[in-house]
């Protein structure tokens, strides 16, 4: 089950998401995130609450995902409203290899469907190979390479109906 996320979901996605950078850091995989990025006190800078959605399985949240409509870093020349954006993107590691990521990819889908919007874009480390092909598996396409402000090379992706 997925559900839009309330202030009382704060610390479930701080938790998510903690998991998976520890889980990165462990691992040694390139990635923008840290443990003061994922906190709420920095992640409200850019998001509300409402853009995060939690999936559930058995009642255990599992993972979460940001949806925008807009992304003005990645993506300055498309208007608000035009597209959708996947940000945040995060499975506990208990629960990876599940098919949830899929999940939540086509919850965003039909999110921007129902929402009469055609695209859906989202960014991720360029070097993270394996999480690329997640997204080219799921339809996404390649658009451009973009440097963040951490000095990461970026790939950038879309989605068309």
């Amino acid at each position: 089950m997925i559900k839009q996320a309330d202030e009382n979901d704060i610390l479930t996605i701080e938790g998510i998401l903690i998991d998976v950078v520890i889980w990165m850091k462990k691992n040694k995989l390139q990635n923008q995130w840290n443990e003061d990025s994922i906190k709420w006190n920095s992640l409200s800078k850019d998001y509300q609450i409402n853009d995060f959605y939690i999936d559930y399985q058995n009642g255990v949240p599992a993972a979460c995902i940001a949806i925008t409509d807009l992304d003005s870093k990645y993506w300055p020349k498309i208007p608000q409203g035009k597209s959708l954006y996947i940000h945040k993107l995060a499975v506990k590691r208990e629960f990876a290899g599940k098919g949830i990521s899929k999940e939540l990819i086509k919850f965003a889908k039909k999110l921007s469907l129902k929402n009469g919007i055609n695209s859906l874009r989202l960014d991720c480390n360029l070097q993270r190979n394996k999480l690329r092909m997640l997204y080219e598996n799921e339809g996404f396409i390649y658009a451009s390479r973009k440097n963040s402000e951490n000095n990461y090379d970026m790939a950038l992706y879309v989605w068309h109906i």
